[in-house]
Parts: structure tokens; C-alpha cells; sequence
């Protein structure tokens, strides 16, 4: 248990007011946005918008999902930092063509476009482009955030923050309102960010010859198997759908305002679920994949370990969710426009759902750090299969009103099934 001790000591001094400001610029610029968006974006516009946000992370969440994963793995033990980027950008480049079908064939979701005209190819090509900027964005983060370099990522993070907050719903009020101007806004917040982690990360792939992990990783191949193939990219297939799985629900079968009113509660939600999320795993996943797991002894402490960081975000999720749906009609005429007062009813469902998520991320964690990659799979696509049958049985069967009170219970999902499946393999 030495490392969780370590970590303490750095806690006020080094590693936890970056990751701290970090997500306090995203919650002004988020604050901001909402503000922003709700008085220049038409709800329906919004609602296509939203879905257009879930298809967003293709690259990142599925086709490069397994490279984010192994930087985030073995980034700190390398002693050979450049060729392992490296290798990644090679990789990455070699799965591009993949990722250009699956854009292909998800831009037919986003609401409101007419397949075969311009605005149906113009779509694909920023989600393409929005795609690929945002895997190339995200390794670099990975990279900065393994290698615990949380002040750079903190620049790069504000300006994302800066660009995804207002730069789309501006480029939509100056071009008429279309929907292609928010998408291109998005691609232009894609490529500010991804030269971020650029510039940031370029002294940080140096070979270290001072490395604490130098006979970790020697120079020459480390990109592994289980990383680079389709494990990983089955289990992110899972983890993109539960991003976007209720938007499509509620677009489907609730139409595209109850849409729009439900994205625009997202966002009001992951100023708690999403922020909390990464503040406990930036700051609890380089300790948690440092702590041994040779020993029956080791994996106990490792398992108690990550349940009680589990167990504290969920209680701090619950406390900023209950406080945001008290406060949220307050918000209107201050920070959301009259119009979306139908989506103050959804902060509560939307997220409790992100609080499932993340909780179910930690089992995830739990057993990358114990070298039990493929033990992953059941794991993860247990839960997510539940929770994406949960929702649709709640909409078909019960409508609007029974799925969001599905939204409202799925926290408990990960803590009977992600937990127990992830416990039984780190034990078995």
C-alpha cells in the first residue's frame, strides 16, 4: 500500500490542483456555453447536433481505443517514450481507413440530413476529420496524463474547453443556423486540441535515460497484441454506445426536441458526472496500475484499493446531481433560455446514467492494473449490455416516463454486475 501513501504526500503540492483546474475551466466554459447555446441554437438543431457529438469519438472510443489504452498502460514504464509514440501514430495511421467506414456508416443517424445531397457528404468529412483530430488529441492527453505532466494537459484541456464551448454555437449564428456549422465548429475545436497535445507532448517523448521503470519496456516493439487488435476495440464498441445510447433513444422515439431538451441536460449533468470522473481517475489510475498484484495478499488490497475510489466518486456524484436538479430552475433566464426549460426534469436520469458509467469504468481499471486484460470483456459488455437493453425495454414498453426512471436506478447495475464479474477474475 505504499503507492496510495506516495500519492498523498503529492497531493497538495503536485498532482492535484492541475487536474482540479482543469475541470474548473471546464465548468466555467461549460457554464458558459450552456448559457451561450440555449440563446443562439434552435432545440431540434441542437437535438442533431447531439447525436452528431455521440458519433464524434469513433475513432477515440472504438477503432482507437486499444492504442489510448495501452499509452494510458504503459506510457510511465517505457524507457523508450519516442519510439513507443511511434509505433502508436503508425498504428493509428494504419487503422484510418477503417475508421473512415465506420464514420460512413454512422452519419446516417444524425437526424435532419438528406442522404445523397451535399449536407450528407459535408457531414461525413467533418466527422471524419472531427474523428481522427480527436484520437490524435486524445493519445497526446493520454501520454501527458500517464506521464502525471498535468500542468501541460491542463493547457491543452482549457483550450478545448474554450473551443468546444463556444466556438460551434458562434460559427452557427454567423452562417444562418445550419446544422453543418455547428459540425464544422466542432472540427475546428478537434484541431486546436489536437496541436495542443502536440506542442505539449513534444519534449516528453525524449528517451529518458533517468526513467524509474527503465528495464520495463526496452527499446524496439512494444505495442502488444491484445492492445493493437480487436478485443479492445470490441470492448470501446461498447463503451462509444453507452455515450450515445440514450440520445438515440430519446431521438428515436421521442423525437428530436426531447432530444435536444435531453443533450442539453447531458451537459448540465457532466459538469458533475463527467468532471468527478476524470479528476478520480487522472488522479487514482497511475497509482492504482503501480500497486503489485503478484500476491492473493496484493489483489485483495488492489480490489479494496479501487472500490473505495469507486465507492467516493459515487457518493460525490450523487451529492453535485441531487444539488444541480434543486438549483437547476434557477438556471432559467440566467444560464439556460426559457425555451429548454422541458430538459431541467432530465439533469437527475442523465446523471445517475453517467454515475453508472464511470462507476463501471473502475472494474475496468481494476483489472488493466492487474495484467488481466482479456478478463475486460466479460466485464464490460456484461454491464453495457444491460444498461443499453434497459433503456430500450424502459422506452418501448413504458415510454418516456419509465425511462427515465430507468436512467434514475442504473448506478446499481455496475456495483452487481461490472464489480462481480472484475472480482471473480482478479481472483479466479
Amino acid at each position: 500500500m505504499r503507492a496510495p501513501v506516495e500519492s498523498l504526500r503529492a497531493l497538495a503540492s503536485k498532482r492535484l490542483p492541475p487536474i482540479v483546474l482543469t475541470q474548473a475551466a471546464g465548468l466555467a466554459c461549460g457554464v458558459a456555453g450552456i448559457t451561450i447555446t440555449s440563446r443562439l441554437v434552435a432545440p431540434d438543431a441542437y437535438g442533431a447536433y447531439g447525436v452528431f457529438l455521440t458519433l464524434a469519438p469513433l475513432g477515440l472510443s472504438v477503432v482507437h481505443a486499444g492504442l489510448v489504452q495501452f499509452v494510458a498502460r504503459h506510457w510511465a514504464a517505457s524507457d523508450d517514450r519516442a519510439g513507443l509514440l511511434g509505433e502508436v501514430r503508425r498504428a493509428a495511421a494504419r487503422k484510418l481507413p477503417l475508421l473512415a467506414i465506420a464514420t460512413f456508416a454512422a452519419v446516417w443517424l444524425v437526424p435532419g440530413l438528406d442522404a445523397g445531397a451535399a449536407s450528407w457528404w459535408g457531414a461525413w468529412l467533418l466527422l471524419f476529420a472531427g474523428a481522427s483530430l480527436v484520437s490524435a488529441a486524445w493519445i497526446g492527453q493520454t501520454a501527458l496524463q500517464a506521464g502525471r505532466q498535468h500542468w501541460r494537459d491542463c493547457g491543452v484541456s482549457a483550450a478545448g474547453s474554450v473551443t468546444r464551448s463556444f466556438v460551434p454555437p458562434l460559427l452557427y449564428a454567423v452562417t444562418g443556423g445550419t446544422l453543418l456549422a455547428l459540425q464544422a465548429g466542432f472540427v475546428v475545436h478537434a484541431l486546436v486540441v489536437a496541436l495542443a497535445a502536440a506542442w505539449a507532448l513534444r519534449n516528453q517523448s525524449r528517451r529518458s535515460s533517468r526513467s524509474r521503470h527503465r528495464n520495463a519496456f526496452p527499446a524496439g516493439k512494444q505495442l502488444t497484441p491484445v492492445y493493437d487488435g480487436p478485443l479492445f476495440v470490441m470492448l470501446a464498441v461498447a463503451a462509444w454506445t453507452l455515450t450515445g445510447v440514450n440520445r438515440w433513444i430519446a431521438a428515436g422515439f421521442f423525437g428530436a426536441e426531447t432530444a435536444g431538451y435531453f443533450t442539453l441536460a447531458g451537459n448540465v449533468a457532466v459538469i458533475v458526472t463527467s468532471m468527478l470522473g476524470v479528476v478520480f481517475t487522472q488522479y487514482w489510475q497511475p497509482v492504482v496500475f503501480a500497486m503489485p498484484s503478484d500476491t492473493p495478499a496484493a489483489r485483495r488490497a488492489l480490489a479494496s484499493s479501487v472500490d473505495l475510489v469507486a465507492l467516493c466518486h459515487a457518493l460525490c456524484g450523487f451529492a453535485g446531481i441531487g444539488f444541480l436538479h434543486v438549483v437547476a430552475p434557477w438556471l432559467v433566464g440566467v444560464v439556460i433560455d426559457a425555451r429548454y426549460t422541458g430538459a431541467l426534469g432530465l439533469v437527475a436520469p442523465a446523471g445517475c446514467f453517467g454515475i453508472a458509467v464511470v462507476t463501471g469504468q473502475f472494474s475496468h481499471m481494476l483489472l488493466l492494473a492487474a495484467h488481466k486484460e482479456r478478463a475486460c470483456a466479460a466485464a464490460d459488455l456484461g454491464g453495457a449490455a444491460v444498461l443499453v437493453a434497459g433503456g430500450v425495454v424502459a422506452a418501448v414498453a413504458g415510454g418516456e416516463t419509465w425511462f427515465w426512471r430507468w436512467l434514475l436506478v442504473t448506478p446499481i447495475v455496475p456495483w452487481l454486475l461490472n464489480r462481480t464479474l472484475a472480482r471473480r477474475a482478479l481472483f479466479s
